[in-house]
Order: C-alpha cells, then sequence, then structure tokens
C-alpha cells in the first residue's frame, strides 16, 4: 500500500516533459522577442549558437544522472564529487536561484495581469497580488508531486497554445521584406551582434536540469530523465526560434522594440483585439503555471542536502504526500520578504532587480555540474575510449556556455556571486561543529555501552558468535584502550 501511494505521488514521462520546457521557458519567452528585436533578425543564429550550448549542459546532466542515481539529481551529485564544502556551496545557490527566480515568475504574471486590472499597477497593489498568488501556489504544492504534474499540463499546454500558436500560425501572415529589413539594427558588426543575441537567448534555457534534480518524484527515472530533458529542450528551443522570428516579421520593428506583450499585440493585429485578451489571458496562465515546477525544484535539492547533513533536518521533513513542506513554507516566506524588499515604481525594475539576484546564484552550480562529469568518469574508471572524450568535451562546452553567460551578466551578479561565497564559509564551519558534535556523542554513547556491557558480564570474554566476530573485535580493541 505504501509503495503504491509513493508511486501515484510521482510523476510520469508527460507532466515531467511539459514541467522541463515550462521551467526554461518561464515568463522570459514572453518578452524574448521584443529584446531581440533591438539587435534584428540576425539573432536566428543566436539561438542556434545558445542552443549547442545548452544541448551540450543537458547531455551532461543525462549522463551524471545516468552514472550516478540520487536524490536531487545533478545538483546533489555536485557534493559526492568534490565533497562537503562544494556541495554546500552549490547547493546553496541553487536552493537560492530558484525561489528567488520564482519571485521574477510571480512579479512578471502580475505585470501581465495588469492588463485587466489597472490596480495592479501600483507598486504596493502588485506586491501583495505576488503574495497571495505565492500562497494559493503553496498550498497547490503541498497536494504532491502528482498533483503539481496535472496542474503543469494544463499550464504548460497554455503556454504552448500562445507560443507554437503564433509561431505557427503567424507564418501564413509573415513578411520576408519586413523580416530583412531590420537584419542587424545594432550598428556593430554581425558577430558582436550574433554574440549579443546569444547572451539574450541564454536566460530561456535555464532550468533544463529541472528533470534530473527532480529524480526522487519520477516514475521510471532511468528512462524519463533522458527523455524529458532533451524533449523539452527541443521543444522549448522550437518554440523560442519559431515565436522570435515570425514576430519579427509581422510586427513593424519600433512598435515591437516597445511592446511589453509582443504576443497579444501580435493577435490583436492579425485576428483582433478579443483574440490578443485571450492570449494576454493565456500568457499570465503560462507564467505563473512555471511556479509549480519551480517549487518542487526549491525543495528537492535542500531536502537531499539535509538528509546529507549540509541543510538543518527541517528541510526533510515530509507530509502524507511526499512534500517537504516545511521548506516549501521557509521558502515561501523568504519570497515574500524579497517581493516586499524589492518594491519599486516600476515593475520592470522590480523584475530586473530580482533576476540579478536569480542569475548571481545559479550560474556557479551549472559550472559545477559540468565539471562533475569527467570527475565521476574517473571515479568510475570510465576515463579511456572515445567515450570519455566526447563528454568531456561536452563538459567542456558547457562550462564555456557558463562562462558566456556571465561576461555577458555584467559585474552585478559577479559582485554577489562573491558575497555568497563568502557566506558559505560560516555556514561550513557550522556544519563542521554540528558533525564533531554528533561524532562525539556517537563515541560518548559507545563508551558507555561498553562499560555497562563489561559490568554485565558480557565484556570481552564473553562467547563471540560467528555473525559478530568484526562487532566483538571493535568492542575489544576499544575497551583495552579505555582500560
Amino acid at each position: 500500500m505504501g509503495s503504491n501511494r509513493q508511486t501515484t505521488n510521482r510523476m510520469g514521462l508527460t507532466a515531467l516533459t511539459i514541467m522541463t520546457t515550462s521551467n526554461m521557458m518561464g515568463s522570459g519567452v514572453f518578452m524574448l522577442p521584443s529584446s531581440l528585436a533591438q539587435i534584428g533578425s540576425i539573432s536566428v543564429w543566436g539561438w542556434a549558437l545558445t542552443f549547442c550550448g545548452a544541448l551540450a549542459l543537458a547531455l551532461v546532466f543525462v549522463k551524471v544522472s545516468e552514472l550516478t542515481s540520487c536524490k536531487g539529481g545533478v545538483i546533489a551529485n555536485i557534493g559526492n564529487a568534490f565533497g562537503p564544502y562544494i556541495g554546500l556551496q552549490t547547493t546553496l545557490f541553487y536552493w537560492l536561484s530558484t525561489w528567488i527566480g520564482n519571485c521574477a515568475l510571480l512579479v512578471s504574471g502580475v505585470g501581465y495581469l495588469a492588463y485587466f486590472f489597472p490596480t495592479l499597477h501600483h507598486p504596493l497593489h502588485a506586491s501583495l497580488a505576488c503574495i497571495a498568488i505565492l500562497w494559493i501556489f503553496v498550498a497547490l504544492g503541498l497536494q504532491g508531486a502528482r498533483v503539481v504534474g496535472y496542474a503543469q499540463i494544463f499550464t504548460g499546454t497554455c503556454m504552448l497554445v500562445v507560443v507554437l500558436g503564433i509561431g505557427t500560425l503567424g507564418w501564413f501572415h509573415f513578411d520576408y521584406s519586413l523580416y530583412t529589413q531590420t537584419y542587424n539594427v545594432t550598428g556593430q558588426s554581425n558577430t558582436h551582434a550574433i554574440l549579443s543575441a546569444a547572451l539574450i537567448s541564454l536566460w530561456g534555457f535555464l532550468g533544463l536540469e529541472s528533470a534530473s534534480v527532480s529524480e526522487a518524484l519520477i516514475i521510471k527515472p532511468k528512462r524519463n530523465i533522458p527523455l524529458a530533458t532533451i524533449c523539452g529542450l527541443g521543444i522549448a528551443a522550437l518554440c523560442y526560434v519559431s515565436s522570435s522570428n515570425v514576430i519579427m516579421g509581422i510586427l513593424p520593428h519600433q512598435q515591437l522594440i516597445a511592446s511589453t506583450s509582443p504576443f497579444a499585440d501580435t493577435a490583436r493585429l492579425l485576428w483582433g483585439s478579443t483574440a490578443g485578451n485571450c492570449i494576454s489571458a493565456m500568457a499570465i496562465i503560462a507564467c505563473l503555471g512555471a511556479m509549480p515546477g519551480w517549487q518542487i525544484l526549491q525543495t528537492e535539492v535542500p531536502r537531499t542536502a539535509a538528509q546529507a547533513g549540509l541543510f538543518p533536518q527541517m528541510f526533510a521533513v515530509t507530509n502524507r504526500h511526499g512534500v517537504p513542506y516545511k521548506g516549501l513554507i521557509c521558502t515561501a516566506c523568504l519570497m515574500t520578504g524579497v517581493i516586499l524588499l524589492t518594491i519599486s515604481p516600476h515593475l520592470e525594475q522590480q523584475f530586473r532587480t530580482i533576476i540579478i539576484l536569480a542569475i548571481s546564484a545559479c550560474l556557479i552550480p551549472y559550472a559545477f555540474a559540468a565539471v562533475s562529469l569527467p570527475v565521476v568518469m574517473v571515479t568510475k574508471k570510465l576515463r579511456r575510449g572515445r567515450q570519455f572524450a566526447i563528454y568531456s568535451s561536452l563538459s567542456l562546452l558547457g562550462l564555456a556556455f557558463v562562462a558566456v553567460a556571465l561576461a555577458g551578466a555584467g559585474t552585478q551578479p559577479l559582485f554577489w556571486g562573491i558575497i555568497l561565497q563568502m557566506v558559505t564559509i560560516p555556514l561550513y564551519l557550522l556544519f563542521i561543529m554540528r558533525q564533531q558534535a554528533s561524532s562525539t556523542f556517537t563515541e560518548g554513547s559507545t563508551l558507555s555501552a561498553l562499560h555497562s556491557e563489561r559490568r554485565l558480564g558480557n565484556g570481552p570474554s564473553a562467547p563471540i558468535s560467528a555473525g559478530n566476530t568484526g562487532g566483538r573485535y571493535l568492542v575489544d580493541t576499544v575497551y583495552k584502550e579505555q582500560q
């Protein structure tokens, strides 16, 4: 009965694929056409460059999950590969990036919602709406991964309808001359423009590790994680490239640059205001619908860390649905604080501030995750042959992907990344002190038991059973040393 209930609270391939796709696309897809329009249609080559880097990381993450299956996936495996300090550091970074990024999803979703409720343009009203929606999703997340999976299918479907709807039907209205008129509007060389487009599109693929990190909540993880990761990446890339390019051939360039809802504006131009309103509504659902998937990531990673002794044990406490409810509620409280602390007269500025914090936290774990694959392969004596050479090359390509992202993100993420690294030092000292205290308590309990056994006549002279030889040898040795 217990195992059956545990299975019913897990996600299958369909829900996992949609969750991975939704986590990658999030709210970024709805603003990318406007951002890339400032570069021009040459950005299609930037997409190609970024996809190669994201694919390399995806293949690395899939291989790591295949070689070292563990709860928490590729992020948890970093600690196994590099030791507890790096494990603590990267887990903390990744955990911060998940729930801070979720704040950005809330702010973006409420920004779209303000189209229907103008009062949400007021900063305080918008922040209160974010907090209310957050706790609604917390209540949903407490019901287990299967319920979250069903919700993800619905919200992810809304996202695909919006993006693929415009990205497919829009081609019937595509104006090739309008598209080529703005091939490169940066005033810089084509190479510079392609790299700039790649830097913008990099953020569209954050979250590609979602399937691996959620391993403990997946049915048949060995089969479903690779399929969901590759399929999710392919769907996201198709949606990004198709939609952003077709919109550039429909909306006039100046209108597209100024648009805060390019998909809705395109729908209004093609099919009228009713269609535009429907697209806006589905964009809101899709925007906020990425939250449940990220909630899984922001609870599974600290739960694994807590079970390993790196995080406080409260993060490992689960309810009857197998959800680490204390960790979920704790992160929701932290998210509420971040939303209140970043209130800004301009919603875009609040969104940008939160994104900078999330970017600062997510790239270091990606770098260590990429390097962990060759380390794991060497540990498992797989350091020779063509396979090792291929995956080592993929790891280097993944590292280059992260390096480009760091370079393009500017100095603020680097600054906050250094600050976060400094914070992990006292946290690791606390971890060491707790481990030593636990070890001292265990040794004291063992010695007390030995003395009690001696007084009862069960000391070293007592008969030794065949099944207890090793344990008795240890008892004899420790007891003699104490004497």
